[in-house]
């Protein structure tokens, strides 16, 4: 029996049609994967439901009754959680504080000793165990998601959107979700959950429906479908099987990190006596959970951050004091984990951001006067090389605020992987993207790394990893772990290191 139906949904803005008469149902006790390409209409239609967007036609019957949500609190109201891709809770607060925020009560007090029994049983019941007393701030990535699940099924969620649940866990917290969704399943509870890992939909979902420019595509029984088929219907092509790494020897360092040491004032290390070596023509994949050192280590080594001990030696030459600009004249560019607030100008245009590195060299200035007539004709060929999507006359002037993530996302590709670069420094470059862009991505710093140039991923995608690395060191706590060969690699090896386990003992 279903138990939300979305009927021909359509929804615009500024003209263009984000959601053309889209209809979904999902039912009581399954999981409901969705699936699309970035501005496929996935987060819209699902904005829709939750409240957050009105729909400019369709219907939304939710258990049988049509229904109008003007606010998130209304779709709360009525038994709808979602638990966004990026946690909406307050860090200086507790657990139990997070949870029973913006709860009414009749009484002048709140029943606190009440309302900590009635959680901690709904936790031990779903086994999604947590300290109620703790702060938000000191709790792992893992132990958020399971706050935010809490706080949805305390509030009598019956239907649970999750929008890229696993991007940040590792894959003993991604099996403990799994099992947590099994069982809220067999509540009853209906799930729908956005994920780009087919894996993750191959093993958890009951049903599937594919987006691809605002329409729906299809919707399977997952058992009734695969991989293969399910990626051809959300980007149309085949995509490729494995990636083009030409085998390398021997070769010279271009970047080593001696002892390498990152603290604040009144915290913690984050970065603990790293030593670390990157060789010509190598990706060396850093992998590990999310807030382990490995942004203050992308951004150590691009200049954004000045260690406070160790060494930083760049083919030959210690930059410690060399700032970002002087980095980046050496050959060293910078992919950023959040392109919205560290990689593009978001009210400015395409060509604007692509020349956001080299505006001031020749031929694109002289003597500070932009050459925009250079400029735009380089932006046209780095959108055609790159596959960069706009709309208009002048596709270069369209501002990146009004494109989709994938394509934001190979805006900053285009600019840091292309011209004289020579080490990039890659942190979670393919995040949030759908699977045409992530292989677009990874064959583009493949390529750089095939023209024996030098590739540091930094990602929380073991299959990633795994994928395009050929050594892979492992961050736990500011500290490398271990570093894998690539053959030698596998995701238990990886997983327990990510946890902080640095030796297994043979069976």
């Amino acid at each position: 029996m279903s138990i939300l139906e979305m009927r021909n949904i359509s929804k615009s803005f500024n003209g263009a049609l984000v959601n053309d008469s889209i209809c979904l149902s999902v039912e009581k006790g399954h999981i409901h994967a969705l699936l699309g390409e970035n501005g496929a209409g996935k987060t819209t239609l699902m904005n829709i439901l939750f409240g957050i967007y009105t729909a400019d036609d369709g219907q939304v019957i939710w258990k049988g009754r049509q229904v109008y949500f003007d606010s998130p609190m209304e779709a709360i109201a009525s038994g709808i959680g979602m638990v966004h891709q990026h946690f909406s809770l307050v860090r200086k607060m507790t657990v139990l504080d997070n949870i029973i925020l913006g709860l009414k009560h009749s009484a002048l007090f709140i029943p606190r000793a009440r309302l900590r029994a009635e959680i901690r049983n709904l936790a031990e019941k779903y086994n999604l165990s947590v300290s109620l007393d703790s702060r938000i701030s000191d709790l792992s990535v893992g132990e958020q998601q399971r706050v935010e699940i809490l706080k949805a099924l305390y509030k009598k969620a019956e239907l649970l959107i999750l929008d890229e649940p696993t991007g940040v866990l590792t894959p003993e917290e991604t099996e403990h979700f799994f099992d947590v969704l099994r069982k809220l399943k067999k509540e009853g509870y209906a799930v729908i959950i956005i994920t780009h890992r087919m894996s993750e939909v191959m093993e958890i979902s009951d049903m599937v429906t594919v987006i691809r420019d605002g329409k729906v595509i299809v919707t399977k029984k997952t058992s009734e479908t695969s991989p293969d088929e399910l990626s051809y219907y959300m980007i149309g092509r085949e995509t490729a099987k494995s990636y083009d790494m030409i085998p390398k020897k021997e070769s010279d360092e271009i970047l080593m990190l001696k002892n390498v040491t990152l603290k604040k004032q009144r915290r913690k290390e984050s970065l603990k006596d790293i030593t670390l070596t990157v060789y010509e023509g190598e990706v060396l994949g850093i992998a590990g959970v999310d807030g382990n050192g490995q942004k203050e280590l992308a951004q150590v080594i691009a200049g954004i951050t000045r260690h406070t001990a160790g060494d930083i030696i760049y083919k030959g030459k210690n930059i410690n004091r060399s700032k970002v600009r002087d980095r980046f004249d050496r050959g060293i560019s910078y992919i950023p984990d959040d392109r919205h607030a560290d990689g593009l100008v978001l009210e400015m245009n395409i060509m604007d951001n692509l020349m956001l590195r080299e505006f001031r060299k020749k031929p694109y200035s002289n003597k500070f006067v932009l050459n925009r007539k250079v400029i735009a004709c380089e932006a046209r060929k780095s959108m055609e090389e790159y596959r960069i999507k706009a709309s208009g006359q002048s596709r270069e002037e369209t501002p990146v605020k009004l494109m989709s993530g994938g394509n934001q996302q190979k805006v900053i590709v285009a600019r840091e992987v292309s011209g004289s670069t020579e080490l990039v420094i890659a942190n979670q470059p393919t995040r949030g993207l759908d699977i045409g862009a992530t292989e677009f991505v990874r064959t583009a710093l493949l390529n750089k790394r095939n023209d024996n140039k030098s590739v540091i991923l930094i990602s929380a995608d073991l299959e990633e990893i795994l994928a395009v690395s050929d050594r892979i060191a492992v961050m736990f706590e500011g500290k490398i772990m271990g570093v894998l060969k690539r053959e030698e690699a596998d995701v238990k090896k990886i997983g327990l290191l990510m946890g902080g386990i640095a030796e297994v003992e043979n069976e």
